[in-house]
Parts: C-alpha cells; structure tokens; sequence
C-alpha cells in the first residue's frame, strides 16, 4: 500500500530500480548485479535474490546484507517468496519519503481510517520491518481490507487510486 501511495504521488513506478534508490549505498559490483532488479520484482517475489532472513536478522544493516546477496536467478524469471523483499520495500519508502514506512503509514493511510492502536517493530538501523511484525487489532486491518474492496475509497475520500487498487489486487 505504501508503495502505492508512492506511486500515486508520482514518487515511483513499479519499474524503478532498486539500485537507483539506493545509489548511494551500492557499490559498483553489486549496481552491474543488480542492475535488472526492480520493485515490481520486490512486489511479486521474483527478486532473484539469495538471502538468508536468519542471518540478516542477527546483522544491523539489513539492506547492506540484501543488496550485498548473491542472485539465485535473474531477476523477474521465477517467483520465490522471500520476506526480505517485502523490508526492502519497507526502506525503499524510508529512503524515498525521509521517514520510516510505520510514519508514512499513519499520514496517508491509518489516521485517514481512523486506526491509531498497533505496533510495528523495526530493524536496528530503524527501518519498518515491512512484511512482518506489525500487530494491530482485527478491525483495523477490515478497514484497509474494506479500503481496497471500495477501490481506494474511505468514507468518499479517495486514498489509493483505483488503478493501484486494480494492479495491486
């Protein structure tokens, strides 16, 4: 959703390389290795990348550790879950925005619907983890459920477009 909002805003496509969010932290080598690698290909799981979560989870600097990682195959030609896609996400918004995803979050989506009571735990370097660790009550998560079942809309205020809501679902 948050990469959606980015895209709404005109911040980020779905074919934006990730190495050029990152410029400033990916060495030479790993730009040539990473080159083909796009969000798309963190949204579907087809990044290629070889990660190993446990040992990221043991590191401080989980995106070094990512973009540091060999490729299992080239990007886009093969889907394989990966939940190191989905922090990757997580701190491409930190990077696009200036702030964490949580912050990001509760501006354009959570205080729109009205959710305020939830937790959403961090890596050391104090990137929202992104695909995990984010506890929030039942109805709250209905509520973005009901915001995409609405196509973007919430109480006639548009927060995704509908064409997000179409590619995303």
């Amino acid at each position: 959703t948050a990469i959606g909002l980015l895209i709404d805003e005109g911040k980020l496509s779905l074919d934006t390389r990730v190495v050029d969010v990152f410029k400033d932290k990916v060495s030479l080598l790993n730009a040539i290795k990473l080159k083909n690698l796009t969000i798309r290909h963190l949204l579907t799981m087809m990044s290629g990348v070889s990660f190993n979560e446990s040992g990221a989870i043991s590191g401080n600097d989980w995106v070094s550790g990512y973009i540091d990682s060999p490729l299992h195959f080239n990007p886009g030609t093969k889907f394989e879950y990966n939940s190191m896609n989905s922090y990757m996400l997580s701190a491409v918004v930190s990077e696009i925005t200036g702030s964490s995803m949580e912050e990001y979050l509760k501006k354009k989506l959570f205080t729109p619907l009205g959710i305020s009571d939830y937790i959403w735990e961090k890596c050391p370097k104090g990137i929202t983890k992104g695909g995990w660790g984010l506890f929030m009550l039942p109805e709250d998560v209905a509520k973005i459920g009901q915001l995409y079942l609405n196509r973007g809309l919430w109480e006639g205020h548009r927060i995704l477009s509908a064409e997000w809501v179409n590619d995303a679902t």
